[in-house]
């Protein structure tokens, strides 16, 4: 099959949630759909995300979903998921599972996903960074992050062009640039506010240093995500401006990016 035929029809990616470690009152936290042609595939799932899906999206179409890592504002809401795909399933309006990709730990929680395996068919993303996985129409690459708890971040691609890097939750590290370049959007997390960078930026990134990622890597549009519900957005903004020259989008619940392949 030809990976820029059909695909290139329609490629979207809809925020469903973009807090953390908790929403506010008309918010959700982290998670993201992509819409490649119709194929869906749901990047995280944390608390609020799956009621924003049925706004935006439908959870019996989602043909993947990806947990980067397992911290409750990134996959607490696959309990919601879980209950919903079951009676679809039961009742004869889904046919297969939703083929899940897990971190390997914290090992409890692994468990606890895999043995859902009437809804869920797990696969281990320690395994799927190790090559790129090729649907044909798209491809996903996967790499290590630094965070508390084995974490990773994603790459959607068609053929050669990668149009959408998410970070997930990491700090900065040396060889972060290489995974985002030349994508055409950087998904990346905006968490901590400056003064908070030695006491936490070895597992999350500001506003500025999300900006210096996007610059160094040649990205076109950069997407600002996983808000603490407390800061101040346009500062956020306008830290960001002042380290990135191409074009900022501060995500929101419900906005929708157009991916040109």
């Amino acid at each position: 099959m030809d990976n820029q035929k059909g695909v290139g029809e329609m490629i979207e990616f809809t925020v469903l949630g973009n807090y953390g470690p908790y929403a506010t009152a008309q918010g959700a936290c982290s998670g993201y759909l992509l819409n490649a042609n119709g194929f869906q595939i749901m990047l995280d799932c944390g608390n609020g995300s799956f009621s924003k899906l049925q706004k935006y999206g439908d959870y019996n179409k989602l043909g993947i979903l990806i947990l980067t890592h397992l911290h409750p504002d990134h996959y607490s809401d696959i309990y919601c998921l879980r209950q919903a795909l079951r009676y679809q399933i039961q009742e004869g309006k889904r046919k297969e599972p939703l083929y899940v990709y897990l971190p390997e730990g914290p090992e409890h929680l692994v468990e606890e996903i895999k043995s859902w395996n009437d809804v869920f068919a797990v696969i281990s993303l320690q395994e799927a960074q190790k090559a790129v996985n090729d649907f044909n129409l798209f491809q996903l690459r996967f790499f290590p992050v630094q965070h508390q708890i084995p974490a990773y971040g994603v790459q959607f691609s068609v053929g050669d062009q990668p149009l959408l890097t998410y970070t997930g939750d990491t700090g900065w590290f040396s060889g972060l640039e290489t995974y985002c370049r030349d994508s055409e959007y950087l998904l990346a997390e905006a968490s901590l506010r400056e003064y908070e960078l030695a006491q936490r930026g070895q597992y999350h990134m500001t506003a500025r240093q999300a900006a210096m990622l996007a610059q160094n890597s040649g990205v076109k549009n950069l997407v600002l995500t996983h808000f603490f519900p407390e800061m101040n957005l346009h500062q956020l903004q306008r830290e960001a401006e002042q380290n990135f020259d191409g074009k900022i989008h501060m995500s929101a619940s419900g906005k929708t990016y157009i991916l040109q392949p």
